[in-house]
């Protein structure tokens, strides 16, 4: 932990949700099952007998912390940032908040169960982050530990939130007052909620200054943690945390009304789709909780280190979790409170209002606003939703809409206009995408959401009130028609011309000149002008193939009669010819009949050269992939979690768990080796220490082949103290010095 520790305990810069979902587009007459979301009255007198929702997302994310280079944005390159080249810290002094908040809406539908009525059920999962009070002077620090040396640090009512759910709803709305002037909805919706993890850190006061020596000056506080059992599970991943939700469970409620004003003096509105001046929606959603168990970590605790060093808050080599804090609490350096066995998260109730105002035929406008109504001091395990605001025109037709919201946030205290559209089955837009592609400020905050539906709309009013005519299609008249075909006969003389042709036979007149004179008469001479050779008929053979220069297509060069005379070819330029040459056309190796040396894996390193021909690499690996960072880190984080018994090679089965990720790693890929290295530190006899650490290393090989990783993947070597990271003259330095280290790699 060193100086970092204070940092450590106030720097999780978290994450705060946003208030909104799919923003700007909820409010739309067509937006269906989001709608109802949004207030559970909407699915009565819907526009839809209908509507279905196969998948949607909705992803928010930003911060008034850093500010994003506005071009890197623009061009979606968000690899490999640098701070203050890429991206700079806010110059405001505000608390800082990041925030991000998810919403994945899976198989959902409703529809219209009368003509009062609607129906609606719906699957959904959900992330709310936030993070509160995390000061600007300590924002200041992160990144330069330097300047926290002697500078005292004072934070107050700092927590960080986290809550994921997913949810299942059924939602009924009812037409309740219905004349032509005044028509009011109302609509409710039950949500059975299955808590997927929360998790919680308050801080009422904390107190911080360290000096450079690492001496601890003050360090007094309160530290109130509260989390989900099944996150003691997690490792780098949160793969682990949906097997063991264990009684996660809880179940909720949405209530909404729908006011809409029709006045009989816009005559125009009898004959609109949408036959509204005003509309007025009120609900209140998410009340209800879920009820976790606490981890058996998840306690209240008060800090006092001051007048220690930072090496007292190391945890120690060896030492698990329940021992660090037994010592801690041994050491007087934390006192816990009684422990709790469940936790409440609250979900993240709020009241929704919005005014729609129809501004003509297809255009209208909407104020709405989403009040937060949770109590963020009193509940300090509850993640909620901000208050916002929102001001959103659009152009509304039955398959397309067009919508471009106006948001504000007040915590991030920021406006964005963003835009977006629904056409037929799909519908995308984002609440920032105007503010952030066509402003030159620097990009702090991002959406998207985005969807694919099926509907099935109602008969627009208008056409149920507009009268009908009918018109009488005029009968086809057949007219008969008579044809008569003439046939004519023709005749046809043709006068054939005998010509006799009259043969003049000339006698053949032996000849017994040899103008040549190639020892060939000119009368059996095939080339009586060119003196040649006696097996081809007097012909010559200038390349000596054995075929006659007026039949070899390459007479100075030998050949073959197969080929008129010219040689076998070689295509490809080889040097082997094209009959021995199994790859005519692509120039290889007599090694491999004419081929080129093969690329197995077709990344462009021939197998020759190619350490890993199997696999695809990179030339610069030698054939070899590049291995994920990811994989690297949680190879690296699990070898630093490997106990043995004191003195032995006996490994802890504290361990086993770490391993075990090992052993998934190396089965998930099975082309990477790994190299296990042991160390230890400079107590003791050396020859000794040399002999522990390979002994250590091949009981790590050795558990690794008992979970059935191959022998040959797996070499082991022990360094002793040869390879100190840290000076052994402190015990800090020791603990570090005694380690396993794992290596992963492709050859």
């Amino acid at each position: 932990m060193k100086k970092s520790l204070a940092l450590g305990l106030i720097s999780c810069v978290p994450l705060f949700g946003l208030s909104q979902q799919f923003t700007g587009f909820t409010y739309d007459n067509y937006s269906g099952v989001h709608g109802m979301l949004q207030n559970p009255a909407s699915v009565a007198g819907s526009k839809y007998k209908v509507n279905i929702n196969f998948f949607s997302l909705s992803a928010l994310g930003g911060n008034n912390a850093y500010e994003l280079k506005n071009d890197k944005f623009k061009k979606f390159d968000f690899s490999s940032l640098k701070e203050d080249r890429d991206y700079f810290k806010s110059s405001n002094t505000d608390k800082k908040n990041l925030w991000l908040n998810t919403d994945i809406m899976g198989p959902s539908f409703m529809f219209t169960s009368g003509k009062k009525s609607g129906v609606g059920l719906y699957t959904r999962m959900r992330t709310v982050v936030n993070t509160f009070n995390l000061s600007d002077k300590t924002f200041r620090f992160f990144g330069s530990d330097s300047a926290l040396y002697n500078t005292p640090i004072q934070e107050e009512k700092l927590q960080l939130k986290a809550h994921a759910f997913a949810e299942a709803g059924v939602t009924y709305g009812r037409v309740i007052y219905n004349t032509p002037e005044h028509l009011l909805k109302m609509g409710i919706t039950g949500k059975y909620v299955v808590g997927i993890a929360a998790a919680s850190v308050y801080s009422s006061k904390l107190n911080v200054n360290i000096d450079k020596n690492d001496f601890i000056n003050e360090l007094k506080g309160d530290v109130n943690a509260r989390y989900s059992s099944n996150l003691d599970v997690v490792d780098d991943d949160f793969s682990d945390v949906l097997d063991n939700l264990d009684n996660n469970r809880g179940w909720g409620l949405d209530l909404g009304f729908s006011y809409e004003w029709r006045p009989e003096k816009n005559n125009w509105l009898l004959n609109d789709p949408t036959p509204y001046k005003l509309r007025v929606n009120a609900s209140v959603n998410d009340i209800g909780s879920v009820k976790y168990k606490n981890s058996e970590h998840g306690d209240s605790y008060i800090l006092d280190a001051s007048g220690r060093t930072t090496n007292d808050l190391e945890k120690q080599d060896g030492e698990t979790i329940e021992e660090y804090l037994s010592r801690l609490e041994t050491m007087g350096i934390i006192t816990s409170n009684a422990h709790q066995e469940t936790m409440k998260v609250k979900l993240p109730t709020t009241l929704r209002i919005d005014a729609d105002y129809h501004i003509w035929k297809r255009l209208f406008i909407n104020a709405g606003a989403i009040v937060n109504l949770i109590n963020r001091d009193e509940n300090q395990t509850t993640a909620q939703y901000a208050t916002s605001y929102t001001i959103t025109p659009r152009l509304e037709k039955k398959w397309f809409s067009l919508y471009a919201p106006f948001y504000y946030n007040t915590l991030n205290k920021k406006m964005a206009v963003g835009a977006g559209f629904r056409a037929g089955m799909f519908f995308v837009g984002s609440g920032t995408i105007l503010s952030n592609m066509f402003s030159s400020k620097n990009v702090t905050a991002a959406d998207v959401h985005l969807g694919v539906t099926m509907s099935i709309y109602q008969r627009d009013r208008a056409k149920r009130y507009k009268s009908r005519t009918v018109k009488e299609e005029p009968k086809e008249v057949i007219k008969e028609v008579t044809v008569v075909e003439t046939k004519v006969e023709t005749k046809v003389e043709t006068k054939v011309d005998t010509v006799e042709k009259k043969v003049e036979v000339i006698k053949e007149v032996q000849i017994t000149h040899d103008k040549d004179n190639d020892g060939i008469v000119d009368g059996k001479d095939e080339c009586p002008e060119i003196a040649g050779e006696v097996t081809l008929a007097g012909c010559p053979d200038k390349d000596k193939d054995g075929i006659a220069d007026k039949n070899d297509k390459c007479a100075d060069v030998p050949g073959t009669a197969k080929y008129n005379g010219c040689p076998v070819p070689d295509t490809d330029g080889d040097g082997l010819n094209d009959e021995e040459d199994k790859c005519v056309t692509v120039a290889g190796t007599a090694k491999y009949n004419g081929c080129p040396v093969p690329d197995t894996d077709n990344d462009g390193v021939n197998d020759e050269n190619d350490k890993c021909p199997n696999t695809p690499g990179k030339p610069e690996n030698n054939g070899c992939p590049e291995i994920k960072q990811e994989v690297v880190k949680k190879v690296a984080v699990a070898a630093k979690s490997i106990y043995y018994m004191s003195g032995k090679d006996i490994i802890q089965k504290v361990s086993y768990p770490k391993l075990d990720i090992v052993v998934k790693v190396l089965k998930a890929d099975p082309a990477l080796v790994i190299s296990v290295e042991g160390h230890t530190d400079n107590v003791g006899n050396a020859a000794n220490n040399l002999k522990l650490s390979a002994k250590r290393a091949q009981a790590v090989k050795n558990y690794l082949i008992k979970k059935g990783i191959s022998d040959s993947r797996i070499s082991v070597q022990g360094f002793g103290n040869s390879k100190p990271i840290a000076p052994n003259t402190t015990p800090a330095g020791r603990a570090k010095n005694r380690r396993v280290e794992l290596h992963l790699s492709y050859n």
